[in-house]
């Protein structure tokens, strides 16, 4: 089961954690020796992949990080 650990945040006034949304994240549960990112860029959430440490380029355009995650899983 895939599952999203946030990287990052951005924020919006002037106390840190109120108004926080998450904008970068990493997925758990992939195999050994593979890594995938999910991160918020211009209102579309997209993904990244690398195997053995070789990141593919940033690619999709999902509405939300659930949908980014679900699209890895029918993969």
């Amino acid at each position: 089961m895939l599952t999203m650990h946030v990287l990052a945040h951005s924020f919006d006034g002037p106390n840190i954690y109120n108004n926080r949304e998450a904008f970068f994240l990493a997925v758990d549960g992939l195999p050994e020796g593979q890594e995938v990112q999910i991160r918020k860029s211009y209102h579309r959430w997209q993904t990244r992949c690398a195997t053995n440490s070789v990141w593919s380029d940033w690619s999709g355009e999902f509405a939300s990080a659930e949908e980014a995650l679900a699209s890895l899983a029918q993969n």
